[in-house]
């Protein structure tokens, strides 16, 4: 295993919408083909016996992120028998080669190609359509998983009352997502199985899962049926399908000793960067919310003390430093406790037409700006960037320069940094 992947090699993205690696994580990548530094399976000596697992992948012109999620696949998962399915839709790039060769090379994986890109729902629902394990797990091509992945999913999913079932991870934006500081392949396999040691057996209800990875039984799918491929690209058919699955009377489960890797950002961040994400969610978000009749709510990461502790500084804080009733716009992944401000109205940024959360960060530095600008012409009167959410201002730089510039700082603590907003003609308001 450590001679296909180099504990060295780098994870952290260096840009992200799209996620981009470094250029030495891509020159490894590409330099020879991973597969073929593994060695060349055994003959299967029961060829007609049906795999105990299906691991179906869906793919479109993503070869870097996804040599690296299969060779991970290969390396590290030893047991239970299972299939590999790829559904590569209309990729341009070299994926289909590389994909005819590793099928050659491993009769375990098989290979179903689309013309055009139809999309993550119908390309996984191809890829559960040729599927013949007992367990069916839908992968993201942007995943690195870890050894002992597999075999652990599949004891838990032993209780007939998980339904689905995913692993925690280092970018979900929901429950499943863990604090997680590595950097490289090698520290990231010792998180793995720091968390496959300590927290065994351990899982945790939440409610839903993001389809990054996602596990359950044969007779579950059966039960719940195909994803819904009304929701366009790749976004709301895990809410939707999380539903289904509690509707049913199953439990929606992350397993707390299964660690996986996620970049995130490879193929939403393609229409991040040409400005269609906006448009694509908020339609996906509407066709949600007249199915099921409720109003979407974003998800949530995990609460932690010191998180609580930042919330309480924040509150003390600015009922000291603004006046009583001002509109204040926070930075945030849609969590209501930081826009829930006593004696203030708190707004989250950035912010859909109607109000809530906009469900997805800017594209870019002109896009955030733009956005800055737009909630202060309806009446925010102040910005805060809680330390979450501080990145912002070494990723948007031109952002974080034209706050500098335009605006004043109120106060910068360990906890937040709180601007006033300038009104258009640049005057300030507090």
């Amino acid at each position: 295993m450590r001679d296909v992947l180099p504990p060295s090699l780098l994870l952290a993205p260096v840009s992200r919408r799209p996620t981009t690696l470094s250029p030495e994580t891509v020159a490894e990548l590409m330099a020879t083909d991973l597969h073929l530094r593994l060695p060349r399976p055994r003959a299967q000596r029961a060829a007609a016996r049906p795999p105990d697992v299906s691991i179906i992948v869906a793919t479109a012109d993503n070869l870097i992120f996804l040599k690296l999620c299969i060779t991970s696949i290969l390396a590290n998962t030893r047991a239970p028998g299972y299939e590999l399915i790829v559904v590569d839709n209309g990729s341009s790039d070299a994926t289909a080669a590389y994909l005819d060769e590793l099928v050659r090379r491993h009769p375990s994986v098989r290979c179903h190609r689309n013309a055009e890109n139809r999309g993550f729902a119908p390309a996984t629902n191809q890829g559960l359509a040729l599927a013949s394990g007992r367990v069916l797990v839908l992968l993201n091509d942007d995943t690195v998983v870890s050894p002992g992945w597999l075999p652990q999913l599949c004891r838990h999913l032993e209780d007939p009352s998980v339904g689905l079932l995913g692993p925690v991870t280092n970018k979900a934006g929901n429950e499943c997502q863990i604090p997680a500081s590595y950097r490289t392949y090698g520290e990231f396999l010792r998180l793995a199985r720091h968390r496959r040691l300590s927290e065994r057996g351990a899982v945790r209800d939440v409610p839903m899962l993001t389809m990054f990875c996602v596990a359950m039984r044969r007779d579950v799918w059966e039960r719940i049926g195909p994803l819904d491929e009304r929701f366009l690209v790749g976004m709301f058919e895990d809410d939707d399908y999380a539903m289904r699955t509690r509707e049913t009377g199953l439990r929606v489960c992350c397993a707390e000793d299964v660690f996986v890797h996620h970049f995130g950002g490879t193929s939403l961040g393609k229409l991040a960067a040409n400005g269609r994400l906006s448009d694509v969610f908020e339609g996906n978000r509407r066709r949600f919310e007249d199915k099921w009749r409720t109003e979407w709510k974003p998800r949530r990461t995990r609460v932690s003390a010191e998180y609580e502790q930042m919330i309480d500084r924040i509150r003390d804080t600015i009922a000291v430093e603004i006046p009583p009733a001002s509109c204040i716009a926070v930075v945030s992944r849609g969590d209501d406790e930081l826009v829930d401000l006593p004696g203030y109205t708190g707004w989250h940024f950035p912010q859909a037409p109607d109000g809530a959360y906009g469900g997805h960060h800017p594209a870019d530095s002109a896009e955030a700006i733009a956005g800055l600008n737009a909630i202060r012409d309806r009446g925010a009167q102040y910005l805060l960037i809680p330390q979450t959410m501080r990145w912002w201002l070494e990723f948007y730089r031109e952002f974080g320069s034209n706050l500098t510039a335009r605006h004043h700082l109120v106060t910068d603590t360990e906890s937040f940094a709180l601007y006033a907003l300038a009104a258009e003609d640049g005057t300030g308001r507090d």
